[in-house]
C-alpha cells in the first residue's frame, strides 16, 4: 500500500476524533445542566411544584461557593399531591458539582416521577451519604442556600462517556503522530 494513502487515512482520523470529543464534552454538559423545574429556599414550609412529564429528576443544593452547605440539617421528602404517596429518593452516586466564582451546585438526590403535582417537605436529617454525615461541620446560614428540582439523565451516562472521550482524544493524537511518522513506522 502506498505511504501517501496511509498518511491520508491517519490524518483523516483527526477530524473524526475532534467531532467525537466535542460531542461527548457537550453531552457531559447536558447531563449536569438539565432544565430547572422548581427552585425553593431552604425553609420548613411545604413547597408545591409540578412536573410536566414522566422522567428522572434530581435535587440540587445551590448556594455560595466556598461555604459549608447545610446538608446535615435537613432531608427532603417528596409526596405526590393527589395520593400523598412518597417518592423514593436515592442518594446521588457520583455527587456531581458545578461551580462558578460566586455560586455552586451539588446534586444530592435523584428520583423517578410521573407527570403531576408534588409537595416537597424538609425534615430533620442528613442529605449526605456515607461518612460525610458524621463530620462535625458548622454550616453557614441556610437563607443563602436553595434547592433546585432539575431534569436529570441516568448517572451511568458518565461512565459511558469517559471511553468515548478517550477514543476521540486517541484518534486526534494517534492520527497526528502516526500520520507524521508514517514513513518511519511503515517502512
Amino acid at each position: 500500500m502506498d505511504l501517501l494513502y496511509i498518511r491520508i487515512f491517519f490524518f483523516c482520523l483527526v477530524p473524526f476524533g475532534i467531532f467525537i470529543l466535542t460531542k461527548a464534552i457537550l453531552f457531559f454538559g447536558r447531563i449536569f445542566n438539565g432544565e430547572v423545574m422548581a427552585e425553593f429556599p431552604i425553609s420548613p414550609e411545604i413547597k408545591q411544584f409540578r412536573l410536566n412529564k414522566m422522567g428522572i429528576y434530581s435535587i440540587w443544593l445551590k448556594g455560595p461557593s466556598f461555604k459549608i452547605a447545610p446538608t446535615n440539617e435537613f432531608k427532603p421528602h417528596i409526596y405526590k399531591e393527589s395520593t400523598h404517596e412518597a417518592i423514593n429518593l436515592t442518594y446521588s452516586l457520583l455527587n456531581p458539582r458545578t461551580n462558578s466564582f460566586s455560586t455552586g451546585r451539588t446534586e444530592i438526590f435523584t428520583f423517578k416521577a410521573d407527570e403531576g403535582n408534588y409537595n416537597l417537605e424538609l425534615k430533620k436529617g442528613s442529605s449526605v451519604f456515607g461518612l460525610q454525615r458524621y463530620l462535625p461541620l458548622k454550616s453557614s446560614q441556610t437563607s443563602k442556600f436553595s434547592l433546585q428540582i432539575r431534569e436529570s439523565r441516568p448517572q451511568y451516562y458518565v461512565f459511558l462517556l469517559i471511553p468515548v472521550c478517550l477514543l476521540g482524544a486517541f484518534m486526534i493524537i494517534g492520527g497526528l503522530v502516526t500520520g507524521i511518522l508514517a514513513d518511519q513506522i511503515f517502512n
